[in-house]
């Protein structure tokens, strides 16, 4: 019959819609919930100068379970994203990075200035609480804003290894567990799925 066709139809185009709509929504939402790393050590840090912001910089390694302990339970957490968003934050593995800050072992989370100056150095794993009272402290006690920005930052330590390939670190980034987050897509694909399944009983 046309009128079991024509709703079959009409139901596929209605899922189709439904997913278009909530991927773009899921992406959003993940977004605002994870840290905005920047993997290349240099470019962090010049965009650090040119923007005025103090650095959060991220040394790990990818067999680190201290380090995934990290990225699963501090680096997803809100207060700690919401707060990221006044820094520069740098993601990079130890092995790309050398001696970098005198770094002997992962997990290494180092604070400075916009020119380099360390400012809270930690070569241990640090809870979300550690890190957003830290994150607090630094931007306490320098207001970078007041200060004129530094295109040039003269005492930034340089990477010592392997820099090229820096920007395909992303290792590091927020693992997690899914969330919230997923909830748009999982209901965007069960209703796609009930609709199809509907759908196949008028034909």
């Amino acid at each position: 019959m046309s009128f079991p066709i024509r709703s079959a139809t009409l139901l596929s185009v209605v899922a189709i819609l439904l997913l278009i709509i909530t991927c773009p929504l899921t992406a959003s939402v993940k977004a605002q919930n994870e840290v905005a790393w920047v993997y290349d050590y240099p470019t962090g840090m010049k965009t650090a100068a040119e923007k005025n912001k103090p650095v959060l910089i991220y040394v790990h390694e990818q067999w680190c379970s201290k380090c995934k302990n990290m990225d699963q339970n501090t680096w997803n957490n809100t207060e700690v994203v919401a707060l990221s968003s006044s820094f520069i934050n740098i993601n990079v593995l130890g092995t790309e990075q050398g001696t970098l800050y005198n770094y002997s072992k992962p997990p290494l989370v180092v604070l400075t200035d916009p020119q380099g100056k360390v400012l809270e150095k930690y070569n241990t794993e640090l809870s979300a609480s550690e890190v957003t009272a830290l994150q607090r402290k630094v931007l306490a006690e320098a207001p970078f804003a007041a200060h004129s920005p530094t295109t040039n930052p003269s005492n930034t330590p340089a990477p010592t290894s392997n820099t090229s390939m820096a920007g395909q670190s992303n290792t590091g980034k927020a693992a997690g567990v899914p969330g919230f987050e997923a909830i748009p897509a999982l209901a965007g694909v069960m209703i796609a799925v009930a609709i199809m399944l509907v759908s196949q009983r008028f034909r």
